[in-house]
């Protein structure tokens, strides 16, 4: 017989970065929050893929400004507490000041960061249906190991990454380019036992996987990529098996799996032999999971644009600051493609991207928020994604306790809980 679990004010699906964020937002706003996660632990692509680095909490290139605060500066301070060595500010081979971060201190600090704000959370749990009336989310069907249950609320929010809920609910999505082509999808693997004090620039990386490549290695496909440093430590995160999803269905999701994961053993192989500080490495994790930089996105009232990113506007209804600038995968075999922008800029992202086009009491966060294919390759990194969650999650609050959910409310909230708007 299906469960009913009690009705909440705001149900989040997902519980990365976004989600975490939107529960914060949306718990320090007073509503009673739910968040579900398909995985045991939160975190989504920092901790579940191994994207272990924070881009976006600083504007891009020299002279960086902060522009994510609230909600994940709260992580980052709980981070803190737990280890000083949880998280380190770095500058990355491409000049931008970033947070690269250990994964399993995330995981931890995030439970504390929500458990503190009295977020519910539930996780092994996978939305499997939702269920409308009238423009309206009444409740989503969720499944577990004991089997279906049911959870109603007054509003919902997305942060699933690929856009499920809104898929679900029958609302329109977006996905890619013209020509229907996604970012390229990665599976990070984490090496220990490295000299980081030798050179492991994407340089360095290329010249040893072309050396692997004359000498035979197989599988190996991108020849220049990123190892993740944190300062004192003799472990790695190493971003390089590359794919281009085509689709969510089980069957293409367990071919790109396979994969890189293959790929992995031979980028091992190939380190150990040709790039040096790394002739003593062991293979730690694998992923656990390819780690997606686009797949669905949702249709909102209102999409960021291609020339908001980089001409930097700033607008009254901004409820987020992007820092980031259009990094472009396209070429699971090649480095990104980068739109510069003007050092120390940023541009807002307006409370319509957040909210879903056809349903009224749907927000999306993250990597799925509307916005036209360049500019989301600005708005997809992790730290925006905290801003764009904590945004979502104040603005479900307000839907649910007040009927509404205007700019003006959502901006003034922000600012109350530390947010930079």
């Amino acid at each position: 017989m299906e469960r009913e679990i009690k009705r909440y004010d705001v149900v989040i699906a997902g519980g990365g970065t976004a989600g975490v964020a939107a529960a914060i937002g949306a718990a320090q706003a007073g509503a009673q929050t739910l968040l579900l996660e398909r995985n045991p632990y939160l975190g989504g692509e920092a901790t579940h893929s191994g994207v272990a680095a924070f881009c976006g909490f600083f504007t891009c290139g020299g002279n960086p400004v902060q522009v994510v605060a609230g909600a994940g500066e709260q992580i980052l301070e709980e981070m803190q507490r737990l280890s000083p060595a949880s998280w380190n500010y770095v500058i990355s081979a491409t000049g931008n000041k970033n947070i690269n971060f250990h994964p399993e201190y995330l995981k931890c600090a995030m439970d504390n960061v929500l458990e503190k704000n009295g977020v519910a959370c539930l996780f092994h749990t996978r939305v499997t249906g939702v269920h409308t009336e009238n423009g309206r989310i009444v409740s989503v069907e969720c499944v577990d190991d004991e089997g279906g249950f049911t959870v109603a609320a007054d509003a919902f929010v997305d942060t699933t990454g690929d856009a499920n809920v809104v898929h679900l609910a029958g609302a329109e999505t977006l996905w890619g380019d013209a020509d229907g082509q996604v970012q390229a999808a990665t599976l990070p693997f984490r090496l220990s036992g490295v000299d980081t004090s030798q050179d492991l620039s994407p340089a360095a990386v290329e010249r040893a996987v072309v050396r692997a490549k004359e000498a035979g290695i197989p599988y190996l496909t991108k020849e220049k990529g990123f190892v993740l440093k944190r300062e004192g430590s003799h472990q790695v995160s190493v971003l390089l098996p590359s794919v281009m999803p085509k689709s969510m269905e089980s069957r293409e999701l367990s071919k790109m799996e396979l994969d890189t994961r293959r790929q992995v053993l031979y980028y091992v192989e190939a380190f150990q032999k040709y790039l040096p500080g790394m002739e003593n490495c062991e293979l730690t994790v694998i992923g656990p999971s390819i780690g997606f930089r686009e797949t669905r996105r949702m249709k909102g009232k209102e999409r960021v644009t291609a020339d908001d990113v980089l001409s930097r506007r700033k607008r009254p209804d901004g409820v987020a600051r992007g820092g980031w600038k259009p990094e472009i995968h396209k070429d699971a075999n090649k480095m990104a493609e980068y739109l510069e922008v003007s050092e120390g800029s940023w541009f807002d992202i307006p409370l319509g991207a957040l909210q879903c086009a056809s349903i009224g009491n749907l927000f999306g966060a993250g990597r799925l928020i509307s916005s036209e294919e360049t500019a989301f390759a600005a708005v997809r990194v992790m730290g925006t994604c905290f801003a764009t969650g904590h945004a979502a999650g104040v603005a479900a609050a307000l839907q649910a306790k007040e009927g509404r959910a205007d700019a003006a409310r959502v901006r003034a909230e922000l600012e109350r809980q530390g947010a930079l708007v």
